[in-house]
């Protein structure tokens, strides 16, 4: 798994961001007596679900470098990625994908991501 950045002939200006917290626990349970919860990491994930829209006009359009780039560089959410920290700091954050992308639209798509921080 290698960590790539987000490729330059797309747009990383995100909007509709939905923010939640992942699932940080791990429960035991056993034959007698009460569930235990343990901490999987010492601070949570956040998962971010957002969209960019993208023009899909022509052979070299911003949708279709955004596919190029999610097949053959992203490899389909195989690896990392950089984007711009989705809480609003001033640097780029580590993510991952958690969900295959959407798109809708035709001569302008609008893209559904959801990621988590890694």
């Amino acid at each position: 798994m290698a960590t790539v950045d987000w490729s330059t002939l797309v747009n990383n200006k995100a909007y509709g961001l939905d923010i939640s917290s992942g699932s940080n626990i791990i429960e035991t349970e056993f034959e007698s007596g009460k569930k235990r919860n343990y901490l999987k990491n010492s601070v949570g994930k956040k998962v971010f679900s957002f969209n960019l829209w993208m023009e899909d006009v022509g052979q070299n359009s911003e949708f279709k470098m955004f596919v190029l780039w999610w097949d053959n560089v992203l490899q389909s959410g195989a690896n990392f990625f950089r984007f711009p920290d989705l809480l609003g700091r001033n640097q780029l954050t580590e993510y991952r994908i958690t969900d295959q992308y959407s798109a809708r639209g035709q001569a302008h798509k609008e893209i559904s991501l959801s990621v988590e921080e890694v």
